[in-house]
């Protein structure tokens, strides 16, 4: 296992894991009624303006403010070309 990274610092259709949301219960409480807990496998899809990211085939738009919340574990390695979503 890697060291988890925020998912603001994910690239852009890397696939990842979710290891913990660091937030309150509300913000936690919110994102599981979205599918997105502590497991769940997650792309994301577009990095600029809202971000989207897709959870079990279904594409979801996050708020800036959720997004550094989410830590994540990457399932694949970076490449040279990989560059943060926000």
């Amino acid at each position: 296992m890697t060291k988890p990274i925020s998912l603001k610092e994910l690239g852009l259709n890397r696939t990842a894991r979710v290891v913990k949301i660091d937030g309150g219960r509300g913000i936690v409480q919110r994102l599981a009624e979205m599918g997105i807990s502590s497991g769940t496998e997650l792309r994301v899809v577009r990095g600029k303006g809202p971000i989207i990211i897709e959870v079990r085939r279904q594409r979801l738009v996050i708020g800036h403010g959720m997004v550094p919340r989410i830590m994540v574990d990457p399932i694949e390695p970076a490449t040279p070309d990989d560059k943060p979503i926000l």
